[in-house]
């Protein structure tokens, strides 16, 4: 039992740094080839409702997966104090 709990933990705190990574990263303005000719600069569109959408569901995802690492590492913590 301990270990399935310690298991458990690891793949949702697996899932959310998965999550964290994939829709976190994806969250910036930056024109990249202007970037990557050091041109400093940043421009935010006016957005369209689809891309407005899109943006909200990536936060959400972010967010949930910031949940599942903090749930994964109380499970983690958990299976610490069971006793076999």
């Amino acid at each position: 039992m301990k270990n399935n709990i310690n298991s458990f933990g690891i793949v949702l705190t697996t899932a959310g740094s998965f999550l964290v990574w994939h829709y976190l990263t994806e969250l910036n303005w930056a024109d990249k080839n202007a970037f990557l000719r050091g041109e400093g600069r940043m421009v935010i569109p006016s957005p369209s409702k689809k891309e407005i959408n899109k943006f909200k569901r990536q936060l959400m995802l972010s967010k949930l997966g910031f949940g599942l690492i903090l749930v994964g590492g109380f499970f983690q913590i958990l299976s610490n104090y069971i006793v076999d």
